[in-house]
């Protein structure tokens, strides 16, 4: 009977262990869309965070529904946003290596609600989030995973955890969700905005903080004020773990490279405009050529290294009606060059390389 007894206990142990498990990120993402939540008592915030917490326990949300309201708790592990008339809880944990929660709801133009929950775990200081979203049904009382939310299979314009740290941030008022791509080495940000339609919200654009800083460097090159970019890539030319930026107008005629240091270390390294192309080598150079009148082709190199210029190279060839040839002369950071000089550095540069970035729309279309 003893036995039994014992036995009994170890297992209602087990039974409580299992029921206060508080899954992880990589938990969560395999197995969420998977699952529509049931027994869902309204759709307020509480109750619905109650429900998906129910489910998919975590600590941060866990603690919402038990001090999220309480002001002494403020000071503890988390410090908390309970406002249920806007639809909106989040707990933040102090310190490293922690976990955020948020949580917002929505009113859908079918009469339904869109709940919303970003859950992000810390390594260090970079965050790792992940986006759920789920249509709340009131006649049925169902949490129902809406796995194809844009918001959901969210990708980084630099897909590299190490250099960029991912914010998504649920709105405590108002109904856009910004996300923000903080940029280590830049020391500022990329942000990208999802609008409400009435049923979700969708990305509508992108800002690059300083980029009116980028645009005026162009602008003063070619003095054409009226070039709109369009598209944008983030490319690591020279390895260093700092990427730079590529943007581009939509028919690609004029295109300009960035590398950043700060905002006030931005340099324009490369650069085309009309009938010019950008051209690459292995050796972190990055450079345009083109014909520059008749008889005429420039072609310029930037030398990379840590994200800033090393020197710049130009090759100026024109061409020679009496010896029937093109005719270079080499010029480095402006100053004439010898030929065999000239045949020196370009040798360095390496082979040529195509590159095609994955290019991102700074509006939506």
């Amino acid at each position: 009977m003893k036995r039994t007894l014992i036995l009994l206990a170890f297992s209602c142990l087990l039974v409580v262990a299992f029921a206060q498990k508080n899954y992880t990120t990589d938990e969560i993402r395999t197995g969420w869309a998977k699952k529509t939540i049931t027994g869902v008592k309204s759709g307020n915030i509480l109750p619905l965070l109650t429900a998906f917490n129910n489910t998919w326990r975590t600590a941060p949300a866990t603690a919402i529904l038990k001090d999220g309201t309480n002001p002494a708790a403020q000071d503890n592990e988390y410090h908390f946003v309970v406002d249920t008339p806007n639809g909106f809880v989040s707990a933040g944990e102090l310190g490293d290596d922690g976990e955020d929660l948020q949580a917002c709801v929505w009113k859908r133009s079918n009469g339904h609600k869109l709940f919303a929950v970003v859950y992000t775990r810390y390594h260090g200081l970079v965050p790792h989030p992940i986006a759920l979203f789920y249509d709340y049904d009131a006649t049925k009382g169902t949490l129902t995973p809406e796995f194809n939310s844009q918001l959901v299979h969210f990708m980084g314009s630099y897909p590299d955890p190490s250099v960029d740290m991912v914010h998504i941030n649920l709105p405590q008022k108002g109904k856009d969700v910004v996300v923000s791509e903080y940029m280590m080495h830049w020391g500022f940000s990329i942000k990208q905005t999802y609008k409400w339609n009435g049923m979700e919200p969708v990305w509508s654009g992108t800002t690059i903080e300083h980029f009116d800083k980028m645009k005026k460097l162009y602008d003063a090159t070619y003095e054409i004020p009226d070039v709109k970019f369009t598209k944008l890539a983030l490319h690591d030319f020279d390895e260093d773990d700092n990427p730079e930026l590529w943007v581009s107008t939509d028919n690609g005629d004029n295109q300009a490279i960035f590398a950043i240091n700060g905002e006030n270390d931005i340099k324009m390294v490369a650069s085309t405009y009309f009938k010019t192309h950008l051209i690459f080598f292995e050796n972190n150079v990055v450079g345009s050529a083109g014909s520059c009148g008749t008889g005429c082709f420039h072609v310029d190199y930037t030398k990379l290294e840590n994200s800033r210029p090393v020197f710049r190279f130009a090759d100026q060839q024109d061409y020679n009606y009496q010896k029937e040839d093109m005719i270079s002369t080499y010029y480095k950071d402006d100053k004439k060059v010898s030929d065999a000089e000239g045949a020196r550095i370009i040798k360095s540069f390496g082979e040529a390389k195509e590159i095609t970035p994955l290019m991102h729309r700074f509006e939506a279309e």
